[in-house]
This record gives C-alpha cells, structure tokens and sequence, in this order.
C-alpha cells in the first residue's frame, strides 16, 4: 500500500511542475496562432516523436501511450513509468519575400502511469493543447484627401495564452486480444488579443481593441485495441479512439476603446456567453510489429470542427462586436506513417536496443483565414530511442526527435511557416513494485 501511496504523490507532484512550467513556457510566434483557439499544439511523446505521432495501435509493457487509452492494459506489473518531455524550435516566417526568424521552448508533456492489478493499468499527465503567441504590425500609407498630404497608418497585433489539459486514464483488458479505455479530462486556459491602430497624424483618433476569453471545461475520450497475432513472430494492432464533443458555456469579452495619444475618450464592452464549443475526435490505426523488432503503423484522426461554436469579432471603424458564429472552422484531417526499426531486442551490446525512428505526416487546418481554409502542415521526423543502462536502471529511455514543419498557405502571397525542432523526452522506467526476497 505504501507503494502506491508513493505513486500517487509522485503523479501529483509531476502534474504541478508540469504546470508551473507550461505557464513559464512560450511555444509560439506564428501570426496563425490569433485564429481560433490558437495554434494546436503536438500530441505526440517520446516513444514517437520521431514517429510523426503514430500510436492508435501502439501497446506494449513498458510503454505509456495516452494518445489510446486501452494500451494502458498492456504495462508491466512492477513497472512504474513517467515520462516528460520538452521541445525547442526555430521558425521561419516568409512572406511577400520579407522573412524572419525566432527560437521557442515549450514543456511538450509530463505523465505517468502503472498497473493496478493484472490486465489494469492507470495513467494521470498534463499536456499543452494549444498555444496563442505572436506580436507583429503592418503599415500603410494612406493617400492625401484633404489637402494636408499624405500620413501613415500602423496596426499592430499581440496575443498571449492557451489552453491545456490535466487527465486520468484507464485501461481495461476485457480478454487477451480485446481491451479499452478511457481519459477523463480537465480543460482550463484562457486567451487575450490586443490590436491597435494609429495615424502619423495626431489630430485623428486611435482606436484600440482588446478581446479576450476563458475556457474551463472538460473531456472524455475513449479507446479501443485489438491484437492480432499471426505466425510466431507477428502481431497487427487495430486501434480506435473517439472524443466526445460539447458546447462550452465560457464567454468572450471584448473591449473597443477610441482615445488620443494621452487618454481613452470613449469605450464600450460586448461580452458573448456560451461562445465555445468543443469538436468531435475519431481516429482509427494499424500497428504492425515483426519480432520486436520493426514496428510500421499508420493512423488517420478527425476533429469535427465544422459547426463547432466561435465568438468572431465583427468590426468597423465606428462600432465592434462578438457574435457567436458556426462558420469559423473546418474539419481537421490528420494522416501519419511511421516506423520503428530495434537491430537485436535480445542482444548483449548496448547498440543492439537502439531504437531507430522515422515518420511523416500531413495535417489540414482547423481554423479559416480571412474566409478561406487555413494553411497545411506537413511533418517529417527522424530520431531514437537509446536505452539508459546503469546499475540502478536497464529500462530507460532518452528519447531524441528531429522534426521539419512546413506549413504551407493556400495562397503563394501570403505567410509560410517553417520550424526545426529538435525533441528531447525521458521515459522512467523503475521497479517501484518489486518484492524483496530475504534467502
């Protein structure tokens, strides 16, 4: 009992760090973070990172994969994991042949997980879900109409927030090859846009505006595996996984201020309830393995976006308002292929359980962009899996990713996004429930 006692205190303690350090975090400068929720936020782990986030049938007795709950059925009975991870990045920006660069940190997760009792297992973590992040102006020169020549206009944008997620998940093996499972969620986070404009000349008025939102809400997410052995040293994975959807009663404030250099001369504030809304999730994936040795699986997710609740700002030069509209997403597409190739799982050197890694993906966008469908977001990702070998510990993981992001506009003149990322995660794997034998 005191084991789990341990455990349970160690989980807790693991999702405060975690949350501490999100806070800390910025892991965004993408302009398209302003749109929506903010920029949705890598759902992968260690173990695939470097897999481009393949994992509806992934399972196996020291791994913890959230992404389908019912592999947590699969851990070990004296295996105790926690596993984190962190990423650093540089974006590109380019458009119109202007370009510019910047470098992020953020805290990608932090989780754990153990059995319970044979065929149960419990998992508890904190994860990011989306990130808004980004400062930028654009200046025009307006022509002379009165006679007093010409003068310039500057608008410039800021957002800071996001959103993320605390859960508990359990995995169940209803019989050997058929098992599901569940996270339960918590949402929380909270948003602010800032946007001004201001003229060269001081006798017109500026205007600013400022909206911003709270979310609090929750998620139930359900998993499901089934694992086929064929031939001796075969096994095909069946995963499927589905997110339940719901309105959100959270409001959205917006706050439009007219004022001249010194002071605000006027301001009005709309606020919008029951503005959100959160999306459908269906996935569905094939994990192939041969010998413990090469691992190929591929996975397709849907996030039903379209007609999911959004405050849009509506705004002129004399007035501006929110108003909840169901037109502002689309669904979101995801594909990923991913492999994993171990030279020798039962060999004696220490490069024999290196864990070779390499995916692709391609991603649409949820979110729309002036009307039309936001960027497309194509991945692709090397990296290992070195196993960590002490006195104390042979079941270690550092777990290394490499990843190019490009994120493609559906128009040649407007923003591109590139990243290089560089992802490093630990998976801790320690015999928190062995029994000691006295001889």
């Amino acid at each position: 009992m005191k084991a789990y006692n341990r455990t349970l205190l160690t989980l807790i303690l693991a999702c405060s760090v975690g949350t501490t350090t999100y806070a800390q975090s910025s892991g965004s400068n993408s302009p398209y973070s302003r749109y929506g929720w903010g920029q949705m936020q890598d759902d992968a782990q260690g173990f695939n990172k470097s897999m481009a986030g393949v994992a509806l049938g992934a399972r196996g007795k020291w791994l913890l994969n959230r992404q389908n709950p019912a592999s947590y059925s699969a851990i070990d009975s004296i295996t105790f994991l926690f596993d984190a991870g962190l990423s650093m990045q540089n974006g590109h920006w380019s458009e119109s042949g202007k370009s510019t660069n910047a470098l992020n940190a953020t805290l990608d997760y932090v989780e754990c997980a153990f059995r319970l009792r044979k065929g149960i297992g419990l998992s508890l973590g904190m994860r990011p879900i989306t990130i808004v992040g980004y400062n930028f102006s654009d200046e025009q020169t307006l022509p002379d109409i009165d006679g007093y020549g010409e003068y310039t206009a500057t608008t410039s944008y800021e957002g800071n927030g996001g959103t993320r997620q605390v859960y508990l998940g359990l995995g169940i093996q209803l019989f050997k090859p058929l098992s599901l499972g569940f996270n339960a969620g918590y949402i929380w986070g909270d948003y602010t846009h800032n946007s001004a404009i201001s003229y060269s000349e001081t006798s017109i008025h500026s205007l600013a505006r400022a909206y911003s939102a709270t979310i609090n809400t929750w998620s139930l997410d359900f998993g499901l595996q089934y694992a086929l052995p064929f031939g001796k040293k075969d096994m095909l994975t069946l995963g499927l996984t589905y997110g339940l959807g719901h309105k959100i009663n959270d409001q959205a404030v917006l706050i439009n201020q007219i004022k001249t250099s010194s002071s605000v001369i006027g301001a009005d504030t709309t606020r919008v309830k029951k503005a959100f809304e959160l999306p459908q999730n269906l996935g569905a994936g094939l994990t192939y393995n041969h010998d413990g040795r090469l691992t190929v699986a591929i996975d397709y997710t849907l996030q039903k976006w379209d007609r999911c609740r959004m405050p849009v700002l509506t705004a002129d030069n004399a007035s501006a308002s929110y108003q909840v509209s169901t037109t502002a997403f689309k669904d979101r597409h995801h594909v990923a292929l991913g492999c994993e190739y171990i030279p020798k799982p039962d060999g004696i050197k220490f490069t024999d359980h290196i864990a070779y890694r390499a995916g692709v993906s391609y991603t649409t966008s949820y979110f729309k962009v002036n009307g039309s469908s936001g960027p497309k977001d194509y991945l692709v990702t090397l990296g290992a899996g070195i196993p960590i070998v002490n006195s104390y510990n042979n079941r270690s993981t550092l777990n290394l990713a490499l990843q190019w992001e490009h994120l493609a506009p559906g128009s040649a003149s407007t923003l591109k996004e590139d990243y290089l990322r560089l992802s490093v995660g630990l998976t801790f794997n320690a015999n928190w429930f062995n029994k000691w034998k006295i001889e």
